[in-house]
């Protein structure tokens, strides 16, 4: 039996049928518009390298061997168009076409402005219905702008009824890095609100379980990890780092119990910046994170 995560994973040309495929989105300009620091762009390949070093396909915590799990990797999506839009067309067509392919996709990212077309491309691939999702982040990134940047996702997919607001969660938001406006805005959009101090009180499992029931009551759901959520001392290398944020243990938690709902087609790991990261810190939660969905995803498999 494969004892490494590597061994479990193959190029998706040659693995078109897998309970999982990850994708590489080396996207960054989105942060740039928002005034955050440039380098998101090289997180696929600094999250990639930590997955395939150390994690075994072993999880003690769980009593679950992921050794069956078939992994694809389609690889980066090719994002070096001059053009904002056209990367992001590119990014719809694409997710569109893996989550037709794939029961699930996990994004290894980038900027957060690509979760506008990677929803859009679940929506595709679901015939244009609205889906559910969760956004575990600092930030509710739902400013009204006309371009698409790391701050305005979840407001135009929820403008556009790309995102159904009663389904949508915003987890761990911090208390002073958000207007009022913009809570405003998705207490009119039906959206639920979970500040970090909620998390921090009474726990991550309570209100992931919440967000998880409601954004896969209707039909399929994204969860968006946005790493900048965690504090700055367990994730340094990222766009926006803030001192207080998620611990590593509540990441962890949050990442398995996404993995065991098979409704979350689309999972995500974005804004790491290993431009800024110590050690390799901040890729290697990146990389434990998604090891964490995988391993939720084996879990939900070996129940059946």
């Amino acid at each position: 039996m494969p004892q490494f995560l590597r061994e479990l994973i193959f190029p998706a040309d040659q693995l078109p049928q897998a309970d999982v495929c990850l994708v590489g989105l080396p996207l960054d300009f989105g942060t740039v518009l928002e005034g955050g620091r440039a380098g998101a762009v090289h997180a696929p390949g600094a999250i990639r390298r930590e997955l395939r070093r150390y994690h075994k396909t072993y999880n003690l915590e769980h009593d679950v061997d992921l050794g069956t799990l078939r992994i694809a990797d389609a690889g980066d999506l090719d994002l070096s168009l001059p053009y904002h839009e056209q990367n992001h067309a590119t990014i719809r067509r694409r997710l569109g076409e893996l989550l037709r392919q794939y029961p699930r996709v996990v994004v290894l990212g980038g900027s957060h402005d690509g979760t506008y077309s990677t929803v859009r491309g679940l929506s595709d691939a679901e015939n244009g219905r609205p889906v559910g999702g969760i956004n575990l982040d600092a930030h509710a990134d739902v400013k009204d702008k006309p371009l698409i940047s790391s701050g305005t996702p979840f407001g135009k997919l929820l403008r556009e009824g790309v995102l159904a607001g009663s389904r949508f969660t915003e987890l761990g938001l911090h208390s002073n890095l958000n207007t009022k406006e913009d809570i405003d805005f998705l207490h009119q959009q039906q959206a639920t609100i979970v500040p970090l101090a909620h998390v921090q009180q009474d726990g991550m499992s309570l209100y992931i379980n919440r967000a998880l029931t409601r954004a896969t009551a209707a039909g399929p759901a994204f969860v968006s990890f946005d790493i900048d959520g965690c504090a700055e001392a367990y994730a340094p290398a990222v766009s926006a780092p803030s001192a207080d944020g998620f611990t590593p243990r509540q990441a962890v938690e949050a990442a398995f119990l996404a993995g065991c709902n098979p409704g979350v087609q689309l999972f995500e790991v974005v804004e790491l910046n290993p431009i800024y990261d110590r050690d390799n810190q901040t890729a290697r939660l990146g990389a434990t994170i998604v090891s964490a969905f995988l391993t939720g995803v084996a879990a939900k498999l070996v129940k059946r």
